[in-house]
Formats: C-alpha cells, sequence, structure tokens
C-alpha cells in the first residue's frame, strides 16, 4: 500500500500499472478491491496535488484516467460498490474533474463510468454522488464536451445516478441540465448518435414524471424537439424503435400538462403528429412470429401513447377553438372516423372531437357544417373496438345535448345505430353513453321519442299494429331490459330518466301535436305497462334523491290516467306491498349509491314526501305527489276499473295520514309558514277518500 504522501514518479508509474493489472484479473474478488482501496485513494489525492499546481500536466491526466478505469471496471461487482462508495473516491473524482478545463474526454469518460457504476442498483451511492456535488461535474461535461463517446457516457451516468431518487432529479433539473439532454436529441446523425440520443431521451421522461422536469422540457422548448424527433425517427421507425419509443415517452409525459398542450397547438405540431401517427408502421418480413408479438406488441404501446398525446392536446381550454377553427385538422379527424381499418385512429379522432365540442356553438357546427354525424355513425356500427364505440357515442352524447341538433342526429339514424350497444353489459361506460343519447335526443322531441319508443319512423302506421310484448326488439325495449338488469344505480336511475322523458314528450310535448290521435294513443299504450312503470316506482320510491323522486311522480300522473290494454300498471304498482330489489353499493359505479335502510312501498314513499318530516321537500314535489295519489283515485274509481284498487286505497291508512299532515298545515300556517298549494292538494285527495 502506497502512502498518502507519496507523489508521482516513473517507477511509481509502472509499480502503479502493475498493482492496476493485478486487481483487474482479481475484480472478481470485492475483497481484494476493498484492500487495494486505500492506495488507490492515496494516488487520487496525490494527482490532486499535482493537477492543482500544473493543470496541464498530461501525465498525471493519464494516470487520473487509468485509476478511474480501475473504479470503474471493479464496480461491475455488485460487492465492490459500497466500498467505493463509501470512500473518498467520489469527492476526490468531483475535485478533479473541476480541473479538467481542456475536457480531456479519455479522464471524462472514465470519471462519469464510476459515477454510473457505482450506482447501478445502489440508493446510498446515488445519495453520496449527490452530497459529493458531482451532478454539476456531469452537467459540465454534458454542456461543453463535443465527444460523442463522452456525450453518451455523461448520459449513461444519469440515467444510473438519478434512477428512483428524487432528490437527485431535483438537483439535474435545477441544474437546467435537461437543456443539454435536448440538445442531445437534436444531433444531425442520428446513426452516429443513436444510443446517446436513446438514453438521453430516458432520462428526459425519467424526469418528466416531476412537474419540474415536465416545466423544464417545456421552457426549452422540448416539445417541438421531439415532435421533431419523431418525425425523423419515423421514416425508419422499426430501425430507431427504442429511440422513437423513449422520445414518445417524454411527449406523454408532459402532455398531461396544459402548458405542453397550448405549445402543441401553438407551434403547430398536430398536423405532424397524426401524419406520424397515420403513416408509420413496421415490416414482419422475416420475422419469427414470436418476434412479430413482441414487436407489435412494443409498437402498439407507442402507438398507442401517441394517441394520448394528441387527444391530451385537445383538452386545454386555450386549444378549443383554435384547433376547432383549423380546417386541416378537423377535416383529418373526420376522415379518419371512416378508417375502419384503423380503429386506433377512429377512436383518436372521436375522441378529439369530443374535447373540441364543449360549446353549443361547436355541437351545432359539428352537426350541421362539418357533418360528422354520419362518419360518427360509421364507427358506432362499424367498430370491433369497444374504446371505439365508446369514444364514438361520447361524441354523439355531447352533440344530442344541443337541441338543433335532435333533428338532423335522429333524421340520420343514430337511435338505430346506437340502441344495440345496452346490451354489451361488459362495458357499462358504453350502456352510459348510450343511455344519454336516448335521454338527449328525446327531451322534448316528439319525433325521436317515436323513434325510440316504436322503433319507427314517424308518420309510420302506429295504430295499426302498437308494440306489444314479444314484438320486434326496440330502442325502448332494449333500455327496458338493461335497467332491469344491471346492478348499477347510476345507470339505473338515468335509464329511468330516459323512460320518464318519453312519458312527458308522449302527453304534452308540442311536438306531438303533428300526428293524429290514434297513434298518439298507440304510443300511450306502449308506455302504459308494467316493464315501464315498475323502474320509474321503483326510482319514486328512492328517498335518496327527492329530484328524482319528483320525476317519478310526474311521470306517473301522466300514466295513470292513460288508456291501458291490459290492467293499470301503474295502480297495480301503487297496491303493491313487494319490494324490488335495490342495486347493491358495493356493485355501483355512482359517487352516491342508495343508501335506504328501510326500504317502502310506493305508497308508503309518496306519503312521506307529503308529510316532509326532515323538512327537505320542497311545496312543489308535495303538491306533485298529491296530484298523482287524486288522479289514482280517480283512476281506480272509473267505471270498467277493478274495484279492488279503490277498496286497497281507501283501506291503506292514506286518510288518517293525510288528515295529519292537514292538522300540520293548519298549525303552520297559524304560526305563519303557509303552504296554500300543498294544503288545497291535499284536500283535493281527502275528498276522493271520504
Amino acid at each position: 500500500m502506497m502512502s498518502s504522501n507519496t507523489e508521482f514518479t516513473p517507477q511509481d508509474d509502472a509499480s502503479f500499472s502493475s498493482l492496476v493489472q493485478d486487481i483487474k484479473l482479481s475484480s472478481s474478488n470485492p475483497s481484494a478491491v476493498e484492500a487495494h482501496l486505500p492506495g488507490v485513494v492515496d494516488r487520487l489525492e496525490a494527482a490532486l496535488a499535482k493537477l492543482e499546481q500544473d493543470g496541464n500536466d498530461q501525465d498525471s491526466w493519464d494516470q487520473v484516467s487509468n485509476t478511474f478505469q480501475f473504479l470503474a471496471d471493479s464496480a461491475r461487482e455488485e460487492k465492490a460498490r459500497t466500498p467505493i462508495g463509501e470512500s473518498r473516491a467520489v469527492a476526490l473524482l468531483v475535485q478533479i474533474e473541476a480541473l479538467n478545463k481542456q475536457r480531456l474526454s479519455h479522464v471524462d469518460i472514465q470519471a462519469l463510468r464510476v459515477l454510473a457504476n457505482i450506482c447501478v442498483d445502489h440508493e446510498a451511492n446515488r445519495n453520496k454522488v449527490l452530497e459529493a456535488g458531482a451532478f454539476e461535474t456531469i452537467n459540465d461535461i454534458l454542456r461543453s464536451s463535443t465527444h460523442p463517446d463522452a456525450v453518451k457516457t455523461a448520459c449513461g451516468a444519469l440515467l444510473n445516478t438519478t434512477m428512483a431518487c428524487e432528490a437527485a432529479q431535483s438537483k439535474v433539473i435545477e441544474l437546467g441540465t435537461i437543456e443539454s439532454l435536448l440538445k442531445v436529441l437534436k444531433s444531425d446523425d442520428i446513426d452516429e448518435n443513436e444510443v446517446s440520443m436513446t438514453i438521453a431521451a430516458r432520462v428526459t421522461a425519467n424526469f418528466c414524471d416531476s412537474d419540474g422536469g415536465s416545466q423544464s422540457v417545456i421552457k426549452f422548448s422540448g416539445i417541438n424537439t421531439v415532435v421533431q424527433l419523431l418525425v425523423r425517427t419515423s421514416k425508419d421507425v422499426e430501425g430507431y424503435m427504442d429511440l422513437f419509443d423513449a422520445a414518445t415517452d417524454i411527449l406523454r409525459a408532459v402532455a398531461s400538462k396544459e402548458a405542453a398542450q397550448v405549445a402543441i397547438q401553438k407551434e403547430g405540431l398536430f398536423i405532424p403528429l397524426m401524419e406520424i401517427l397515420e403513416h408509420t408502421g413496421i415490416s414482419d418480413e422475416g420475422k419469427t412470429e414470436e418476434e412479430k408479438k413482441e414487436d407489435d406488441k412494443k409498437f402498439g404501446e407507442t402507438k398507442a401513447a401517441l394517441v394520448e398525446v394528441v387527444v391530451s392536446a385537445t383538452l386545454a381550454d386555450e386549444n378549443m377553438v383554435p384547433v376547432f377553427n383549423n380546417k386541416e385538422v378537423m377535416e383529418r379527424f373526420l376522415t379518419w372516423l371512416k378508417l375502419s381499418d384503423r380503429e386506433d385512429l377512429q377512436t383518436c379522432a372521436a375522441l378529439c372531437l369530443g374535447n373540441v365540442a364543449r360549446s353549443d356553438n361547436h355541437c351545432v357546427k359539428l352537426v350541421h357544417e362539418y357533418n360528422a354525424v354520419e362518419p360518427l355513425i360509421h364507427v358506432v356500427r362499424k367498430a370491433t373496438d369497444l374504446k371505439a364505440s365508446h369514444a364514438a357515442t361520447g361524441v354523439l352524447r355531447n352533440l344530442a345535448l344541443t337541441e338543433r341538433n335532435r333533428e338532423l342526429m335522429g333524421n340520420a339514424g343514430v337511435i338505430q345505430a346506437c340502441f344495440p350497444l345496452l346490451k354489451k353489459d361488459n362495458a357499462l361506460p358504453l350502456q352510459a353513453n348510450v343511455v344519454g343519447i336516448l335521454k338527449r335526443l328525446s327531451t322534448n322531441d316528439g319525433h325521436n321519442t317515436i323513434r325510440i319508443i316504436s322503433g319507427r319512423e314517424p308518420f309510420e302506421t302506429l295504430s295499426s299494429t302498437p308494440n306489444t310484448e314479444g314484438d320486434i326488439e326496440t330502442p325502448m325495449s332494449t333500455l327496458v331490459d338493461v335497467i332491469g338488469r344491471s346492478d348499477d344505480f347510476a345507470l339505473k336511475s338515468e335509464g329511468t330518466r330516459t323512460l320518464c322523458n318519453l312519458v312527458k314528450v308522449t302527453w304534452g310535448s308540442e311536438g306531438m301535436r303533428e300526428f293524429d290521435t290514434r297513434s298518439i294513443t298507440a304510443l300511450q299504450q306502449t308506455l302504459n305497462k308494467a316493464d315501464v312503470v315498475l323502474p320509474i316506482a321503483a326510482m319514486t320510491r328512492n328517498p335518496k334523491y327527492v329530484v328524482l323522486q319528483n320525476e317519478g311522480v310526474i311521470a306517473l300522473t301522466l300514466l295513470v290516467t292513460s288508456p291501458t290494454q291490459d290492467k293499470n300498471a301503474v295502480l297495480d304498482s301503487l297496491v303493491s306491498v313487494e319490494l324490488t330489489p335495490q342495486p347493491d353499493p358495493e356493485t355501483t359505479i355512482s359517487e352516491e349509491p342508495l343508501d335506504q335502510t328501510k326500504p317502502l312501498t310506493l305508497l308508503e314513499s309518496l306519503l312521506s314526501l307529503i308529510k316532509n318530516q326532515d323538512g327537505k321537500c320542497p311545496d312543489e314535489v308535495r303538491t306533485n305527489v298529491c296530484v298523482f295519489l287524486r288522479n289514482a283515485l280517480d283512476a281506480a274509481a272509473r267505471e270498467g276499473e277493478d274495484p279492488a284498487y279503490l277498496t286497497f286505497l281507501k283501506g291503506s291508512g292514506m286518510k288518517d295520514s293525510l288528515s295529519e299532515v292537514l292538522e300540520g298545515l293548519d298549525k303552520d300556517a297559524g304560526e305563519g309558514k303557509k303552504s296554500p298549494l300543498v294544503r288545497h292538494a291535499v284536500q283535493e285527495v281527502l275528498s276522493r277518500l271520504a
């Protein structure tokens, strides 16, 4: 072992070279490396002292390079990394490299190898590298070195020294090293620098997991740099697969940031990204089946990431108008919807259109100027990928919210195209989209209401063969089926509200006046059946949502006095004491699952609303309930109706309950809390119970 104050001499040089060779031969023995470390450190200290006096001493730099190489080679062995990290080697390395003003590449490369190798699977050494200030060293080399191998090794050192180490990553970001990494990605000769560029992209992508890293990429115009790199490598994506994949990871990591989304739009990067998605592919020629599967999987994941980037870029509020007004981008999206053999592009296009169709004005233009409905229907009818179907129905659901679009969408066949998707019980979000489409298209629209109820076009003869159970499958019958078999509270509720919509439009919409009485009667008879009434009654029984209860009450009020072909389904539900099962809170995706500890019958639920013991039920709803009960009693008293209905209702205790309510209202009125509408409505019901 050499003493710490021994200076380098020619003889010492030869002796040291022999020592290095001996240890290289025994590097598989970590204890041998550890035994020689004190001598190695002594020599680094001596070299440091000498270089501080003469930074141009080439012999000293050569000796340092050899010493660094010894440490780097030794650190290939896992057990050698801890003793090297615990020695003063890293601190001395940083001090010596600070004197390397000439950026001697053979010294830089070996120093970087030391840092990279000691940090392989070694968290403690990463922290020691950070504490020693080695990231300033790496940053300086990467910023100023022009030697390809030095740049490549610097990128590799950054990869190893910052892996899963937030503190190290934060330091590198603080130093602005990402700017240098992005410079590497701009290299003119990809073939010559592919490895460096790939590692630089991987490191940058790792840094982008943090806000600071993403912001640095955006700050240094990294979005443009990466997209241009993708354009260049997409010409031979198979040859540059690793680089292409790593560059894509950067975009995916930053795409959630609004600043990155805006940069894609402002810097005109939509079209380049779309062209990459359109034209980039890989060949299967000369590959084994296993290789084909592996490449297809990897490239598929990369394309999915690029789709994610394009879709994310349309999310920014600042991008909505400029993207929508960009005819080239919009026309390309619409063209993609027609590409049956590229469901990835169909999905991407539909998601992007949904993101920019977030205003009434855009929804109207998308339907009436861009003519987007037909290509969206094409996706719905032809797609085999549920993601494409879900994306397309999501856009149609948005478009149906605007009243001006409903007639055109109905005429185009949206209802007929979408309702079969309600059968896909393995795709709850898709079912929810379709229910939303039916609900919105039927709102205040008589023609679409007819299409949903009957499965026919308006003005077809409805009265001659009204739909009954066992007839042709219709959108409404399919909707009723999914309400009955679904355990999801949100889906059941929205489906049932759609049924309520159909009832309200059929009985009260201005748009229904253009149809003859026989046709309207046929529709009403189709609605006034148990399979429609029961889910409405079940929703009305749920005390958690008064708004939903009120919608149910209004629909039942219209139904109870309407013509029926068989028994009066509303009166049946009102006198029934059998309770239909409710959705299990554990299997529902709704944010507020049903919470009903004591199930009530429909009549009990209605009386509970009128009593309003918790004070939360608005007078309007209480009045509506009374109107329903009044109409139900009138219907039960009609000539030809089963007398058992009226007998049950009169003997149900309803009279006593409402009499108590009336007494309470009179008491409240004496205290200045008047509810005249409720009082009058209660009296109307009591008059029928006398």
